[in-house]
């Protein structure tokens, strides 16, 4: 337990606005209803492209159906059905890759102009991007185009930040508006929650609506929402950027070294350390977040689940509303006793163990009960995102959250692209073992906070604030 907070109040505003929070929430939930219908609704829509393909006519999955598995390894459709998921999976690897080259840089450059040009700027131009991505799907799927021609919404995505530059635009807005102490905490956590709450309510409903309608309808209803965001933005949003500040924006070499001198410039001084503890164990936590949910839906659509839309939904929804139930009042709860980096390491010990629970799954009943330690771990991330926001001075949230933006970047596309190969060539000996994979990066990412939490009690200069030139003056 912490003797001293990371950084003291140094007489920040003591109050979080309440107000701006709520409209940021807003945003935030209606942005991700859209997300959570059409990010299941693409693995769902490839793996039915690629059926058709591999099967052909004579014995075609309908999308009508609740499930088509082969359960018999010396059954002709089982050999076919292992390609189906090895093609769908591959796809989703290049997919990825396409955007998330281009991400990294884009969410560089988009969190520390932030700091300038203002928060309204860093939500509007990746939400377009977002609708764009949507739209392209649309176009494919009413058509029934080509699938690579949803490699131009993954271009249209990574250039202007898409899905991650929403998720920085969120996290710095928030920070914007609450002082750096445990209301911090709280207002990243409720940004988190929101997602679950979004989920909740869209996840059951879209896969009646994929089994009832195709996929056209639910992609349809996807990319409304994203475009509603952009205008609740543009109407109701107020900037919390000085506009005094917007004339004074960096060069670009200057933006970039206001994203990596948390790590590198003197002016940090001890505090490197911390920041590239805390940043090494945000990296391995996103890794299995951002991407084990391919391998997760493959592992609910094949043997021994079988799932088809409906049981994907109720299982998303499930985990949506524990951790929308469970989050904050745990956090609450351990904020009385402890601090964030224990929360963090508790939570993660809890995390892993669930993991360790999913891969051994084999029926419905243990694969839902993953749902509650899962839960009960939720404030993990939003508690690593806290430490290092405070870790930060206040008119440089946006390039701190560019850091957490690219690490949202690398380490997501990185884990698609890890555990897709990892299921292609274990799915044969032993279906879960992904999950384990997942639950040793949780234990790994524990020990970077263990030592975060020992280096911060020894460390004198943390609790004082730092002064750091970000533009061009040279002062």
């Amino acid at each position: 337990m912490e003797s001293m907070p990371l950084l003291a109040d140094n007489d920040q505003e003591e109050k979080s606005k309440l107000g701006n929070l709520l409209k940021a929430n807003v945003v935030f939930l209606v942005f991700h209803l859209s997300v959570n219908i059409h990010e299941p609704l693409v693995t769902q829509y490839l793996y039915n492209r690629f059926s058709d393909e591999v099967f052909g006519n004579s014995t075609v999955h309908s999308i009508n159906k609740t499930s088509t598995c082969y359960l018999n390894e010396s059954d002709p459709g089982y050999i076919l059905q292992e390609k189906v998921q090895e093609r769908t999976s591959n796809f989703q690897t290049v997919l990825t890759a396409i955007s998330s080259s281009l991400l990294l840089i884009s969410c560089m450059f988009l969190g520390s102009y932030s700091d300038f040009l203002g928060r309204r700027f860093l939500f509007i131009v990746p939400l377009i991007g977002e609708f764009l991505r949507y739209s392209t799907l649309t176009i494919v799927i009413c058509w029934n185009l080509d699938l690579r021609y949803m490699y131009i919404g993954e271009v249209l995505e990574g250039i202007s930040g898409g899905y991650h530059g929403v998720i920085l635009a969120s996290y710095a807005y928030t920070a914007d508006n609450t002082p750096p102490n445990n209301s911090r905490t709280v207002g990243i956590a409720v940004i988190d929650f929101t997602t679950c709450l979004s989920s909740a309510i869209s996840q059951l409903s879209t896969g009646y609506f994929i089994k009832d309608t195709g996929f056209l309808y639910p992609c349809l209803t996807a990319s409304s929402p994203m475009l509603l965001s952009v205008i609740i933005v543009v109407v109701l949003l107020p900037e919390t950027i000085n506009t005094e500040r917007r004339s004074q924006y960096p060069s670009p070499v200057k933006a970039v070294k206001n994203v990596f001198g948390f790590f590198f410039s003197k002016d940090f001084g001890p505090k490197r350390s911390l920041f590239w503890l805390s940043t090494g164990a945000y990296f391995l936590i996103y890794f299995n977040k951002g991407g084990i949910y391919v391998v997760e839906y493959l592992f609910q659509m094949n043997q021994p689940f079988c799932w088809g839309p409906e049981l994907i939904g109720y299982f998303i929804m499930a985990g949506s509303i524990s951790r929308q139930l469970l989050g904050i009042p745990v956090i609450k709860l351990f904020h009385l006793c402890t601090s964030d980096p224990v929360i963090c390491i508790i939570t993660s010990l809890i995390r892993a163990g669930a993991y360790v629970l999913e891969s051994l799954a084999d029926t419905n009943f243990m694969l839902f009960a993953v749902v509650l330690p899962t839960g009960i771990a939720s404030p993990l991330l939003p508690g690593v995102r806290a430490i290092m926001s405070r870790m930060a001075p206040t008119e440089m949230q946006g390039s701190l959250f560019a850091v957490v933006g690219l690490m949202n970047v690398l380490s997501g596309g990185l884990g698609v692209t890890a555990f897709n190969e990892m299921y292609d060539a274990t799915v044969k000996i032993f279906r879960g073992f992904t999950f384990l994979v997942c639950a040793a990066c949780h234990l790994l990412a524990m020990v970077f906070i263990v030592v975060f939490l020992c280096l911060s009690h020894r460390t004198i200069a943390i609790n004082t604030p730092t002064n750091v030139v970000i533009n061009d003056s040279g002062q």
